[in-house]
């Protein structure tokens, strides 16, 4: 799952099993260890820079921001010790030096780094330098190019910005000055690799696995190990109290621990080997429903969909062997060049025939809602629609009437989709992580898309391939949503923000190359003039207005084809006190309440 989140804001801004459940691992710091269990592990750790929802959950322990939000989705103080608004003089619009759109005061409260460094102004206006370096390419630079500058007097920061930025309620980015300004950023281009290899942070300098000891983090944890495939542990963070009762964190120690699957998962707990289990879905429900109040179904801030990528020069270059023993999808060049999801009637067809409903019952059990939106019913702006309804008779239609037809009779539809004379085939590489009811809707969908004249391959690879950023992996990785090295992709987003959103995801300008999150390659003039209105708008019923036009705009285009929302599953033992589920920020956000009894 990939994330579409705040947590650059509320995180960043601050913003194998050993041992018995809940047992002493041996260490000097006392109290318990939480072992939760998820079938995949982590990616990036640095929180500018990961997107999957395992690194989120981590990243979570460990970083803190100005704000919190509240499992009431209410917003609460946190490192600062009041939320800036009109009313209190904390937001004035416009600013309050030449050329500000806006200033936003904010009082900060007295916090240390897990180090014991003092975490001051200084590192709010470092990371502000380091996300605006033109070298940092890996990083969405929305949000924090508005700001015009950042003054620091004491404990007070003022933010002044150039623009109106729709979210300067939730403050600036924040990051350790003293542990970043130690590394690079592409300096691995040209230069020295024996050293530029080793501090370019781009290439996951000061993050790796070595590094994570010596992470600052502004939470209640801080990185104690990881072995990658297995696990990752965080400590309590002896210098981290909580604002609002100056506690510290309950557990001494949490393992996530990397099961591979979610029935190994599953089995794990059963056998008292693990006190959670996270990222469960539907297809768990009825299979762990004899585990009474222990299983805690939510339903959950989670849309799955299918990601047509839209450019016409970036996509798959064909499967592998194992993916595709029949030779049915050759390289690009061999079936005429061209990128065929980026033809708008290709993509038509394609959300004309997915069968939501029954994939919802035959594979998940109908567990979980059918989705039409890539928003979520309970959003103020929510604003339902109208998708294609699944009639193979209509797809087929829909392709002859968009000039789809099979000129040399092989059983594949063609058309020339890039303008360059020669005619694409129909052929897909549809690309999903190895999670079983991902795959078996795929296959569903390919042979309904056979029978239309649409050749599909189900690609399965791991999740650090779909999901790995180009920090993380290398160019040619297949089916990789950074490089856009897929035709259409089946995951998940994690939608963690409440607010209008969008931008990141589908603006022109905000390609993974870019440092943002449109890995589709989605290029509409007409979206990107709604996104940027949004983007610069603090008046929601405005951003409410616009976002029933991009919803509108996403549908008729058929940016994305939503399937459904989903069900979460988390397992929680009775031994541990202090679960909380939270609908945007997952099942472990408030990991420093939690606390296991000794079996």
């Amino acid at each position: 799952m990939r994330k579409r989140s705040l947590l650059a804001t509320f995180a960043v801004t601050a913003a194998l099993v050993a041992g018995a459940c809940g047992g002493s691992t041996g260490s000097t710091v006392s109290g318990a260890t939480l072992l939760i269990g998820d079938y995949q592990d982590v990616d990036s750790l640095n929180p500018f820079y990961y997107s999957t929802v395992m690194s989120s959950n981590v990243i979570g322990m460990t970083s803190d921001g100005l704000l919190r939000l509240n499992d009431k989705l209410e917003l609460e103080p946190w490192m600062a010790t009041e939320i800036p608004t009109k009313e209190n003089g904390g937001i004035k619009v416009p600013g309050t030096v030449d050329g500000a759109a806006a200033t936003v005061t904010w009082k900060l409260r007295s916090w240390k780094w897990s180090d014991g460094v003092d975490l001051t102004c200084a590192d709010f206006q470092y990371a502000r330098e380091w996300i605006l370096d033109e070298k940092n390419t890996a990083v969405s630079k929305v949000g924090t190019k508005e700001i015009k500058e950042i003054v620091c007097e004491g404990s007070t920061m003022t933010v002044h910005y150039s623009e109106l930025y729709q979210n300067l309620k939730y403050g600036p980015a924040l990051a350790p000055k003293h542990y970043f300004s130690k590394f690079t950023l592409g300096t691995a281009v040209g230069g020295n690799p024996a050293t530029d290899l080793s501090t370019d942070m781009l290439l996951g300098a000061g993050y790796r696995t070595k590094d994570l000891p010596t992470v600052p983090t502004s939470g209640a944890f801080k990185y104690e190990s990881r072995t990658p495939g297995v696990e990752t542990v965080v400590v309590r963070n002896p210098y981290w109290k909580d604002p609002r009762n100056g506690s510290q964190s309950k557990l001494a120690r949490v393992k996530y621990v990397v099961c591979g699957s979610p029935e190994t998962c599953v089995a794990k707990y059963r056998a008292g080997e693990l006190d959670m289990v996270t990222d469960l879905d539907g297809s768990q429900y009825a299979p762990t429903k004899d585990l009474g109040d222990e299983q805690r179904p939510f339903p959950s801030f989670t849309v799955e969909f299918l990601r047509p990528n839209h450019s016409q020069t970036t996509c798959s270059d064909g499967a592998p062997a194992e993916a595709d023993p029949d030779g049915v999808l050759p390289n690009r060049a061999a079936r005429g060049g061209g990128c065929p999801a980026s033809d708008l009637e290709l993509r038509r067809a394609v959300s004309a025939a997915v069968d939501r409903e029954r994939y919802l019952k035959q594979i998940e059990g109908d567990v979980g809602f059918v989705a039409t939106n890539m928003e979520l019913p309970a959003f103020f702006f929510y604003e339902e629609q109208e998708v294609e309804a699944f009639d193979l008779a209509r797809a087929a239609k829909i392709l002859a009437d968009g000039g789809w037809s099979d000129t040399n009779n092989n059983g594949t539809v063609d058309k020339d989709v890039d303008g360059d004379g020669d005619r694409d085939e129909a052929i897909l590489d549809m690309c999903t992580t190895l999670k079983p009811t991902r795959v078996a809707k795929l296959q569903l969908l390919a042979a309904d898309l056979k029978t239309i004249g649409i050749t599909a391959i189900v690609d399965a690879v791991g999740g650090g391939d779909l999901f790995g950023q180009r920090t993380d992996v290398p160019a040619g990785t297949k089916c990789n949503l950074a490089y856009g090295t897929f035709d259409i992709a089946l995951h998940a987003f994690g939608i963690t923000s409440v607010e209008p959103s969008g931008y990141d995801s589908y603006h022109s300008t905000q390609t993974n190359e870019n440092g943002g999150g449109n890995d589709q390659f989605v290029n509409i003039p007409e979206l990107d003039a709604k996104l940027e209105a949004i983007k610069s708008s603090i008046d929601v019923p405005e951003q409410d207005a616009l976002m029933v036009e991009v919803q509108n705009i996403m549908t008729s285009n058929v940016v994305t084809i939503p399937l459904h929302y989903w069900l979460d599953i988390v397992l929680v033992s009775n031994n541990v006190s202090g679960y909380l589920q939270h609908a945007a920020w997952g099942p472990i956000w408030n990991a420093y309440e939690l606390d296991v009894a000794s079996n």
